[in-house]
């Protein structure tokens, strides 16, 4: 997938068509809220600030602190192990009880700092505290929605890849599934309707992986090959299972929104990926928004103006639906727009990150070879 990320646009060219996940898609994986909700804002974080959400002081402060991160052993010895607390009593700033009701937040900040939000040798970000707080434990909680900043973080871990960064920092999970989904075309569903019965999303996918009408390419190149090939009949353009009545289509102040995530700043154009929301696709208006792909440490991201865009999202309702969601089809004009644009960007990947992803091949060839053996 990611030889044909298109870092500019943010999405992905797939031979003569393009796509990106999008908000309500990863709602759909996910079942978060997002409408009428709130950003999160994990910029103003510190290292004192994150002690203080899990009771500790430490006289002897870790390096790794002022770079926004802690060891996930750290947080182990100190909140899972049912003797962390007199243990380490000496570097907690609150008492057992208090101990005992930190003890979920701590778990909560490990979680998504490990499948939603990892970081390279384990390690847990810091700026995951306050959005923990703000998600589980914050009295304002049902406000707030953790869905733009999770979409945030897969557009700059995509880029980043591309740029040769050498670890995912984003849900590489859901960036699968939201392909995989994309994949099953509608006919699959006449006599197979697994999305409408099963309510558990990895065992519907699980389930689907066993059906001769939808063989998985096994390999680097031959999925390459696969989604440099894809074409429309061959993609499933909007989900089944998930609820399009409502999306957000843009801003009323600008054409476009700007998402927050752990540790940037992303536009966010659903006019580009109209037929993935259920809508006819039209020649889509792209706006300058370069100056809202930023990193926080290097700039500053504007959260008043960010935050009047979110307040006053533009919403299309289920009167703009086409008449069937599952290919909504395209104006001519789109047609002859988007073969204007550059087409399969299949640029190679840097070859370290080759390398890991033939060595994971490698594993999963002689894996399926030693199922087979004894099955």
């Amino acid at each position: 997938m990611l030889t044909f990320w298109d870092p500019q646009g943010m999405v992905f060219k797939f031979g003569d068509l393009e796509m990106t996940p999008t908000l309500v898609e990863i709602v759909g994986l996910t079942r978060l809220p997002y409408l009428d909700k709130d950003l999160i804002y994990t910029r103003a974080h510190s290292s004192t600030k994150f002690l203080k959400i899990i009771g500790m002081d430490l006289e002897d402060r870790m390096g790794c602190l002022d770079q926004s991160w802690v060891p996930l052993d750290f947080l182990f010895e100190r909140f899972v192990r049912p003797t962390g607390y007199e243990t380490f009593v000496d570097e907690f700033s609150i008492s057992y009880d208090s101990w005992k009701k930190r003890r979920p937040i701590v778990f909560d900040i490990a979680l998504l700092g490990l499948l939603v939000f990892p970081l390279e040798g384990r390690h847990i970000s810091t700026r995951l505290g306050s959005i923990a707080f703000a998600l589980f434990h914050d009295k304002h909680s049902s406000k707030v929605t953790l869905v733009p900043t999770i979409l945030a973080e897969i557009y700059r871990a995509l880029t980043r890849i591309r740029q040769g960064g050498r670890f995912f920092e984003g849900s590489n999970l859901l960036l699968q599934l939201w392909m995989m989904e994309h994949l099953h075309p509608a006919t699959m569903f006449e006599k197979d309707v697994i999305d409408r019965c099963l309510r558990d999303r990895v065992k519907c996918i699980d389930h689907r992986m066993t059906f001769d009408k939808f063989p998985l390419p096994l390999g680097v190149q031959a999925w390459v090959d696969y989604l440099g090939s894809l074409t429309e009949e061959k993609v499933l353009w909007s989900y089944l299972w998930i609820d399009l009545d409502v999306i957000l289509a843009g801003s009323r102040v600008q054409d476009f929104l700007v998402l927050i995530g752990l540790w940037c700043t992303r536009p966010y154009t659903p006019a580009r990926m109209m037929r993935q929301l259920g809508r006819r696709q039209e020649v889509p208006y792209i706006p300058d928004s370069r100056d809202f792909i930023r990193e926080f440490d290097t700039m500053p991201h504007r959260e008043v103006d960010i935050q009047t865009y979110w307040r006053h999202a533009m919403k299309m309702g289920r009167d703009t639906l086409a008449a069937d969601p599952n290919s909504p089809g395209y104006t001519h004009e789109y047609f002859i727009w988007l073969q204007s644009t550059q087409r399969g960007v299949s640029i190679p990947l840097p070859r370290h990150v080759r390398g890991v992803f033939d060595e994971e091949v490698t594993s999963l060839i002689l894996l399926r070879q030693l199922m087979d053996r004894f099955t």
